[in-house]
C-alpha cells in the first residue's frame, strides 16, 4: 500500500506503469505500490544477508573481474574461466558471495563466443534473406548456451522467474510490449540509418522484406538474451548482496562498454555514456515494474533492425 493517497504526479505515473503488469480492471491501491515494487524480488530483497568484510570483498571479486573484461575484451576468455572456477569453488565452500559471482558468469561466458563461433560480418543481399543466415544461428545458439547457464545457475541458487522478471505478463503489459517492439521495428528500419550514421558512417543497405524473417529470428534471441543476462541474472543476483541502485548501475554500465566497439573509437565516450543510460533506464525500468517483458519487446524490436543493418550491408 502507499503511504499517501494523493501521490505526486511523478509517483502516479510510476504506479501506473507498476500497474500495467496487473492487467485491466484491477486497482493500484489493491496491492501494487510503491512498496511492493521496492520488494519486487522478495523473499531476496527482504532479507538481503549483511556480508562481512572479507565476505563483500570475495563477492566484490566476482563482478570486478566482468568489468575487467568488459574493458579488456582480449582477455573476455581467461576472464569467464576465472569466474566459472571462482563460482564453482565459493559453491563447495558454501560462500555467501557465490551469488554476485553467479550474477556475473553468464555473461561472462556469453562475452566469449566471438573466439568460439567468430565475429558477425555483413554478407550483403541476398545472402542476408536466408532464414539460416549464419548471424541469425549464431546468435540463436549464444542465447540457447547463455540462457541455459542462467537455468542452471537459478536452480542452483533458488531463484525463480519472478526473481528475474519473467513471472506472465498482464495483459495491458503485453500490448505495451508489442506496441514498443512495433514502433522499434518500424523507427530502426525507417530512421536508423539517420541516427546511426554519427557512430557507424554511411549505412547504405537494402531493407529487404524477406530478410525479416532472420531478422526476427536474431532480435529474438539477442532480445531475450541479453535482457535476462543485463536485467535479470546481473541485476537481480546482485541486488541480494548489495543495494539496488548498485546493481541497476552496474549492470547498466557493462552494457555501456561491452556495446562499444572499434567502429565507434571517435565518440566513445559518448557512445558508452548513451548507452550506459539505455541500461539503466532498462534496469529502472525493469525494477519499477518488476518485469522484464517491456524492456524484451524494445531490446527485440530494436534488434531486429539492427540485424538488417548489420547482416544486409555489403561485405567490406
Amino acid at each position: 500500500m502507499l503511504a499517501s493517497a494523493d501521490p505526486a504526479p511523478g509517483r502516479k505515473f510510476l504506479r501506473a506503469l507498476c500497474c500495467l503488469r496487473d492487467g485491466a480492471g484491477r486497482p493500484c491501491d489493491s496491492g501494487c505500490g510503491m512498496a511492493t515494487l521496492a520488494v519486487v524480488d522478495a523473499p531476496h530483497a527482504q532479507a538481503r544477508p549483511a556480508l562481512s568484510s572479507p565476505d563483500g570483498l570475495v563477492a566484490a571479486m566476482g563482478p570486478g573481474l566482468l568489468l575487467v573484461g568488459a574493458l579488456v575484451p582480449d582477455l573476455r576468455p581467461v576472464v569467464a574461466f576465472a569466474i566459472v572456477a571462482g563460482w564453482t569453488l565459493l559453491i563447495l565452500a558454501r560462500g555467501p558471495g557465490a551469488i554476485a559471482w553467479a550474477a556475473a558468469l553468464p555473461l561472462a561466458v556469453v562475452l566469449t563466443w566471438p573466439w568460439v563461433l567468430g565475429a558477425d560480418l555483413p554478407v550483403g543481399d541476398p545472402a542476408c534473406r536466408d532464414v539460416l543466415s549464419a548471424i541469425a544461428l549464431r546468435r540463436m545458439a549464444v542465447a540457447a548456451v547463455g540462457l541455459a547457464i542462467v537455468g542452471v545457475l537459478a536452480v542452483v541458487h533458488r531463484s525463480g522467474r519472478r526473481e528475474l522478471g519473467l513471472a506472465r505478463p498482464g495483459r495491458a503489459e503485453a500490448v505495451v510490449a508489442v506496441g514498443g517492439c512495433a514502433v522499434l521495428v518500424v523507427g530502426g528500419l525507417v530512421i536508423g540509418p539517420a541516427i546511426a550514421r554519427p557512430f557507424f558512417g554511411e549505412l547504405d543497405y537494402p531493407v529487404p522484406l524477406a530478410a525479416l524473417v532472420p531478422a526476427i529470428l536474431f532480435g529474438i534471441a539477442n532480445g531475450v538474451l541479453e535482457e535476462v543476462l543485463y536485467r535479470g541474472a546481473l541485476q537481480a543476483w546482485l541486488a541480494r548482496v548489495a543495494p539496488i541502485g548498485w546493481a541497476i548501475a552496474f549492470q547498466g554500465l557493462i552494457f555501456g562498454i561491452v556495446h562499444a566497439g572499434p567502429e565507434v573509437l571517435d565518440l566513445l565516450p559518448v557512445h558508452i555514456t548513451l548507452l550506459t543510460g539505455v541500461g539503466i533506464a532498462a534496469g529502472l525500468a525493469r525494477w519499477r515494474l518488476g518485469s522484464l517483458w517491456i524492456p524484451i519487446a524494445i531490446h527485440v524490436g530494436a534488434d531486429i533492425a539492427l540485424y538488417v543493418g548489420l547482416s544486409c550491408r555489403a561485405p567490406a
